[in-house]
């Protein structure tokens, strides 16, 4: 399929071709005129043709509707000149042009339809302000994975706000995108859905990547081979193939130690050996649940996660979680007892109901019911949390004599908030709070709780090597003050 202007006759009396598509453009296009869709994702990888065929899609559609009004969407003003405005360059149809507001990024075509180049601004407007009064038929967000999810729903609330004057058949609203892989809200809103099968009927993912884009590998076929030469195996992943499943490092991570490439393996539990369940209470945006098992290796330790089961609505509480952990413990055949680890703050009675039951106790009560017998091995106290990052980071860099660390690959969510969890400027754990995208009023901490039950596990079961550890960092910073 062709993207083609009728050009001006006083200029060139021929059409003006834009870019021809391959095949995966052509199925977004075709979603898009169809009708049957209010949204539509495009892209989940590098060089899938993501950026072209969003600017000669809303070119189309200003060029088929007449006197229409489009937004075109980036996180800010200098991301849209650096980024977006490039490839417009490339691709606008000069001849259809009627002028360009520089001051309010609005392009004007010669039959009145407008192309809006809308930074999102959250960072200055986060009431999302600017929005209230924007009036247009659709939305096109280019790499929504970096803008807000507050932003994205704003979108659905303003599409098809505007009538276009004299029109009998207006523009049906809607909204599309384009993304690389991420961890954040699109993962969770559109790309989990789809591949388990359970994206809304109104709402279409289109996969592309670089295998698809025909023109490009023909162009440059040293490209894609320089890609899988240069790039590492969970780069190439994520950037190349397209895998949302893999997080990749980008700096300050509070498991600084952690290498996807060293710890994380195919691995499975032994139904023979003790688990060991480790949580941290928080409800949203789940309840965090890891098994491990300890696995002897000479005169050491293999510190081993098999699983993970965070408890997210509707199961996010303390009896249902723990009910899905016994539940799950039967489902494998397990008969030994559990031992259970995480933050002491969970055994604090509340105030809600009459019992006053803790979080522990409905959190064990759900799995004792299911016939296990519970061992509590939470420490009494709680130990500094920068100094306990110090210790496991030790273990996975291989420094703690008879210690290891190994991820079951099947654990995504712990290894995302392994890789996504930071490090706070005094050396704790930097919790980030947002906003929950439809309960009016509620936020929560979005990551570091499956990271919590890690540390909270690992610094229990090895106690006495965390306070030797942490005595010889003492005797060593005592010598370097005296000189010694």
């Amino acid at each position: 399929m062709s993207f083609s202007f009728e050009a001006d006759e006083d200029i060139l009396p021929e059409e003006i071709t834009l870019f021809e598509s391959f095949p995966k453009q052509d199925e977004f296009i075709t979603a898009i005129q169809s009708g049957e869709f209010s949204f539509v994702l495009f892209g989940g990888a590098i060089r899938g043709g993501k950026t072209f065929v969003l600017l000669a899609m809303f070119c189309l559609l200003c060029k088929v509707f007449p006197g229409s009004r489009w937004a075109l969407v980036r996180k800010n003003l200098p991301t849209i000149k650096k980024n977006l405005y490039p490839s417009w360059n490339k691709i606008k149809p000069e001849t259809f042009i009627d002028k360009m507001n520089n001051e309010t990024h609005t392009v004007t075509f010669k039959n009145k339809s407008q192309i809006i180049f809308f930074p999102e601004n959250y960072a200055q407007d986060k009431n999302l302000d600017r929005w209230k009064g924007l009036e247009v038929n659709g939305f096109g967000f280019e790499e929504i994975n970096e803008c807000q999810q507050v932003s994205f729903y704003k979108a659905f609330e303003r599409a098809g706000s505007y009538i276009v004057p004299g029109l009998n058949v207006q523009p049906k609203p809607i909204v599309v995108a384009t993304c690389n892989p991420t961890q954040g809200w699109v993962k969770s809103l559109v790309y989990t859905p789809w591949k388990n099968g359970t994206l809304k009927k109104t709402w279409k993912y289109i996969q592309s990547r670089i295998h698809d884009n025909l023109p490009l590998l023909a162009a440059q076929p040293d490209y894609l081979p320089s890609l899988r030469e240069n790039l590492n195996h969970y780069e190439y992943e994520v950037y190349v193939e397209g895998n949302w499943d893999v997080q990749l490092k980008t700096g300050g991570e509070f498991l600084r130690r952690f290498e996807l490439s060293e710890h994380v393996m195919p691995l499975d539990y032994d139904i023979k050996n003790m688990f060991h369940i480790s949580l941290d209470s928080n409800v949203y945006p789940h309840i965090a649940v890891t098994v491990w098992q300890l696995v002897k290796k000479g005169s050491g330790w293999i510190i081993r996660q098999v699983h993970e089961l965070p408890a997210a609505d509707p199961i996010n509480t303390g009896t249902k979680a723990g009910k899905n952990v016994g539940e799950w413990l039967k489902s494998v055949d397990y008969k030994q007892r559990v031992k259970i680890y995480g933050d002491r703050s969970t055994k604090n009675r509340n105030n809600i109901d009459d019992n006053k039951k803790s979080f522990f106790q409905l959190f064990t009560e759900g799995i004792s019911n299911e016939g296990f017998i519970i061992e509590d091995c939470m420490l009494k106290g709680a130990p500094v949390v920068s100094t306990i990052a110090d210790f496991v980071n030790s273990i996975f860099a291989g420094e703690i004599p008879g210690l290891s660390i190994e991820i079951a690959e099947h654990c995504r969510e712990s290894i995302n908030d392994y890789i996504e969890t930071k490090t706070d400027k005094d050396g704790s754990m930097l919790k980030v709070r947002v906003k929950h995208p439809t309960i009016e009023g509620l936020s929560y901490e979005k990551n570091g709780h499956l990271t919590d039950t890690l540390k909270d596990f690992i610094v229990s079961a090895f106690n006495k090597e965390y306070l030797q550890f942490i005595n010889k960092k003492k005797a060593l910073g005592i010598r370097a003050l005296s000189g010694i």
